[in-house]
């Protein structure tokens, strides 16, 4: 099932490094050409909050990409996305 920000998920899997920053003419452009970002991602920071509680915003996309939203500036228009690290311990490779 194709989701309306699967394309966001795919853009940082196989274009992201260990940060990406993204302006939201790169959204509009790149990820959105018919729709352009949600009006509600240029207005408030909780559209880019890491939630996956909220599928009608993004962080579902960047997320399951492993990525997280660390920075965004709405009055500059782009947000800023880390790799998600995973600690060692958790994988067992605490030796």
């Amino acid at each position: 099932m194709t989701r309306k920000y699967d394309v966001i998920t795919h853009y940082l899997k196989t274009n992201g490094g260990s940060q990406v920053t993204l302006t939201f003419t790169q959204f509009d452009e790149l990820l959105f050409p018919a729709t352009g970002l949600p009006k509600s991602a240029r207005k408030t920071k909780e559209w880019w909050a890491n939630d996956y509680h909220h599928p009608e915003k993004g962080a579902y996309a960047w997320l399951n990409a492993g990525y997280e939203v660390v920075y965004v500036n709405l009055h500059k228009e782009y947000s800023v996305f880390n790799k998600l690290v995973k600690a060692k311990w958790l994988l067992g490779n605490d030796k």
